[in-house]
């Protein structure tokens, strides 16, 4: 388990496959990823840019 102190970095083919995966997921499953992320790390990052392109309020 990574601790505060640590950042984790997505290489680019990892983040261009999440950006796929969140494109398909509706709306209030963008906004399920966000929460179960905590809103930390590069995961939520891209939930929350998902979410503002997408207009998806929690």
């Amino acid at each position: 388990m990574a601790n505060d102190e640590t950042k984790t970095v997505l290489d680019d083919t990892s983040v261009s496959a999440v950006r796929l995966m969140l494109d398909k997921l509706a709306d209030h499953d963008v906004a399920e990823v966000n929460e179960a992320t905590a809103g930390r790390g590069p995961i939520a990052d891209l939930t929350a840019e998902a979410m503002r392109a997408r207009n998806i309020d929690l």
